[in-house]
């Protein structure tokens, strides 16, 4: 009894020598690709609000600094939402009643409608490429892994699955209003 004791104390003690630095190792390469999505996300959104418009070399430089150095997958999220004032009639028929008052409504564009405005436009229109956004609109972007890390993985096989089924590390959204119209 007292040999067994000793070869799970010894086993134990090698496994936890060998765990302990690689699952902290595995930690920070985890934190430093949250820092680096977050910086990315961020310089990008807010290169966006000032200025007020997208342009393709824009998009393709935050996917460049998203994945640079990193070798996780991100889903990727834009929303553009653009105010719109509508006014309130009492009688949508009647041009006459109109009460003076406007409500404040939001048309929203998503990623897809987004992109295909940027690239499948010719190459020749450069002016058409620019996506415009107004003074005043919200412009988000969402961002998560879509991969596995390898201190999710390593935790995983330790504790033989016994972790939660959602892999989600990195979930950044970042967003904020428009603040200048520099086209």
């Amino acid at each position: 009894m007292n040999a067994v004791s000793k070869i799970v104390a010894i086993l134990l003690a090698i496994v936890v020598m060998i765990y302990l630095p690689t699952y902290q190792t595995f930690k920070k390469e985890e934190d430093l690709a949250y820092l680096r999505a977050y910086q990315a996300v961020t310089d990008f959104v807010d290169n966006v609000r000032m200025k007020g418009y997208i342009t393709p070399a824009m998009y393709e430089d935050f996917q460049k600094e998203l994945h640079l150095g990193s070798p996780v997958l991100y889903k990727v999220e834009m929303t553009h939402k653009h105010k719109v004032y509508t006014p309130v009639y009492t009688d949508p028929t009647n041009i006459n009643s109109f009460t003076g008052k406007y409500e404040v409504q939001y048309d929203e564009f998503y990623q897809d409608q987004i992109l295909d405005y940027l690239f499948k436009n010719p190459a020749s229109a450069n002016e058409k490429r620019m996506y415009k956004l107004e003074k005043d609109d919200f412009f988000q972007v969402v961002i998560e892994n879509k991969n596995k890390f390898k201190s999710t993985m390593l935790f995983d096989f330790l504790t033989f699955n016994a972790g939660e089924e959602n892999t989600t590390v990195i979930y950044l959204p970042y967003g904020g209003m428009v603040l200048n119209e520099d086209y």
